[in-house]
């Protein structure tokens, strides 16, 4: 690219500059020219005027006495400059033409003739049949200025070619040197080295692109944070459900096995199809929750108006040991996802070994599921939200808990906004309380409002 500037810029001065100087230097001469031209026509009428009178007076035709009389009309005027050659009958009485311009003899009226080889103005003046009058005027002076405005011109040309040549190295340097640092920033971020670079307080264009670098850099770096969290998440969840599927699958093989060998315990065959089948049941309920977990992460909410009483009665008509209390309000919300948020939540306190039934307590922009079961420390209650884990492994194993529906309440609740709040006492019970923001929320994928 620098290269490129710097070629281009002395590229212009070399069209430009000459071009322009070369038209001045030529105006200039032409004009001084015409001036002087102006001035040898009107000395050689002057000329012409006393030379023709002179004849006229002398009353002769020989050519000595024509000689004498055009001698005596330049010591007259002296036009000391000027010389004047006299023909009679195309033979010349003193000075003679040369053989290039032979001829302005063939001349029948007054003319002028610049003559840049010898640098001369010949005015030629036929006076009658027989006289020609010619003025040769030196102009030399005229193109030594010429030369020497060409010499200063060029001179020039290569002073002003230098002077850009410096100038655009630099130009062309300053913002080279500020691309190609972006460059090296570039190979950098490519490298997987941390960015180095300072944000640009210039408002030019190379300033702006390098904010919006930094910008874009700020960008990929949370992206591949996030996209390493995920991957993180993804294979702890992977590692949790290795592990909790071998439990359920060795049962099952195992129950399997005792089967296959067959004997006469009836009652032990029962019980190891029931293990087979709750088991299975365990599996599939893991595999169920998995499912929804995995499609909530890019799901859409179908947000609607309703009535959480309503809702919570088609919630809890699978469980109808669970007590609903509460006053009744209506909110914005995805109402499925809000059904299997608390259909989750009373799943999960039913299996705290609470010895009450589970308790729902509507309230403004939400609810609140109690239990008084074995409740949870603050450690664990910081836990309780992860995938696949428990308070209690040995006990959620033995009721058929896989440990994702909190996860998934939780999931959902921060779809629309919010956290979960969790308050437990070991031994009293727990509390996990859901509300919906105050605020309208628009989901970041579909822009709906939420609440």
């Amino acid at each position: 690219m620098r290269k490129q500037i710097v070629t281009g810029m002395l590229l212009l001065i070399l069209l430009i500059l000459p071009a322009l100087l070369y038209l001045q230097i030529n105006q200039s001469f032409r004009l001084s020219v015409a001036k002087a031209r102006e001035n040898a026509e009107r000395e050689e009428t002057a000329v012409a005027r006393l030379v023709s009178s002179e004849i006229l007076r002398s009353r002769s035709s020989s050519n000595a006495d024509t000689l004498k009389a055009v001698r005596d009309v330049r010591q007259q005027l002296g036009f000391e400059h000027m010389q004047i050659l006299f023909y009679k009958d195309r033979s010349p009485l003193s000075i003679m033409l040369s053989e290039e311009n032979s001829f302005l003899l063939d001349s029948k009226e007054r003319t002028s003739y610049l003559s840049d080889n010898e640098e001369m103005l010949y005015i030629v003046h036929p006076l009658d049949d027989h006289n020609t009058l010619i003025t040769r005027s030196d102009f030399s002076e005229f193109y030594n200025m010429l030369r020497d405005q060409t010499a200063s011109g060029l001179r020039f040309c290569l002073g002003g070619l230098a002077i850009a040549t410096v100038l655009s190295l630099l130009i062309s340097g300053r913002i080279t040197r500020r691309l190609k640092t972006l460059s090296r920033s570039a190979d950098a971020v490519r490298s997987g080295t941390p960015l180095a670079l300072e944000p640009s307080g210039k408002r030019d264009e190379i300033g702006k692109l390098t904010n919006a670098f930094i910008e874009m850099n700020k960008a990929v770096v949370q992206r591949e944070e996030n996209l390493r969290e995920d991957a993180r998440q993804r294979q702890s969840l992977i590692d949790a459900l290795s592990h909790e599927m071998r439990t359920p699958l060795t049962s099952i093989v195992s129950a399997a096995r005792l089967i296959q060998k067959g004997g006469d315990m009836v009652e032990m065959r029962e019980e190891m199809c029931d293990l087979i089948v709750k088991e299975s049941r365990r599996l599939a309920e893991m595999d169920e929750n998995l499912m929804k977990l995995t499609r909530m992460n890019g799901s859409e909410l179908k947000t609607e108006t309703f009535s959480m009483l309503e809702m919570a009665q088609e919630a809890l008509a699978v469980t109808p040991d669970a007590v609903l209390t509460g006053e009744d309000s209506t909110v914005t919300a995805d109402r499925d996802l809000i059904i299997h948020l608390l259909r989750n939540l009373i799943s999960n306190a039913g299996k705290s070994g609470t010895l009450t039934p589970v308790r729902v307590t509507l309230h403004p922009r939400g609810f609140a599921v109690s239990d008084e079961g074995c409740g949870m420390t603050p450690e664990q209650i910081s836990h309780c939200t992860e995938a696949f884990w428990k308070a209690d492994p040995a006990r959620t194993r033995a009721s058929g808990g896989a440990g994702l529906g909190l996860t998934l309440c939780q999931n959902i609740a921060r779809l629309h906004g919010t956290d979960l709040v969790i308050r437990s006492t070991p031994g009293k019970g727990t509390t996990v309380e859901f509300t919906l923001p105050l605020h309208p929320l628009e989901d970041s994928e579909t822009s709906n409002p939420l609440s």
